[in-house]
């Protein structure tokens, strides 16, 4: 099954592949000790935070890319 916006964070991290696209659209997330601590939310509700409102004006993008990762 294939990752997306919908997936949990902490999916999204144990994937190599998942772990590049975080780090290609927020660098240094993936090194980041506060991921932990949003790891049950999916990346869908972590862009919804006011914090997230440049990242997620790439949605999509992330989206597509999560989808062509393998888990």
């Amino acid at each position: 099954m294939a990752l997306s916006l919908d997936s949990k964070i902490r999916d999204i991290m144990r994937s190599p592949e998942g772990k590049k696209v975080l780090e290609k659209y927020v660098p240094g997330s993936s090194k980041d000790p506060r991921m932990k601590l949003v790891g049950a939310l999916t990346y869908r509700t972590l862009l919804s935070y006011p914090e997230s409102a440049e990242v997620a004006k790439l949605a999509d993008q992330i989206d597509e890319d999560l989808k062509k990762c393998s888990r």
